[in-house]
């Protein structure tokens, strides 16, 4: 949450100028924070219990809770510049590869506590 309220500031500060819609983007950001933290939290689990289906599910469920802010201050800003995509995006692929690290070393720490 401490993340969400960082984004939302930073769009507060550069890109509300944009037609970024602050309001919109604060529910977005919040709401796909708790999806994002929930759902990445079943995805562990159920990936080291080997759960495919439900594994698709969380993991659909996290993909949505990542990129659906991001999503939205793409889709509705106006004449950004192109420095703001590119950092964006950039940061976006950054942290999405951070959490795949993240998830599968959790993913192991738990199968591993279970065989140990």
């Amino acid at each position: 949450m401490l993340w969400a309220g960082m984004r939302i500031l930073a769009v507060e500060i550069w890109l509300v100028g944009y037609g970024v819609n602050i309001w919109w983007f604060a529910a977005i950001e919040t709401t796909s924070s708790v999806i994002y933290g929930l759902s990445s939290a079943r995805l562990v689990q159920t990936l080291a219990a080997r759960h495919r289906k439900d594994s698709a599910k969380w993991g659909a469920l996290t993909l949505v809770g990542y990129v659906l802010p991001d999503t939205y201050l793409l889709s509705v800003g106006r004449a950004m510049p192109m420095a703001t995509y590119a950092i964006v995006i950039s940061l976006a692929v950054v942290f999405a590869i951070i959490a795949l690290v993240r998830t599968r070393t959790s993913m192991m720490k738990i199968t591993l506590a279970k065989i140990g």
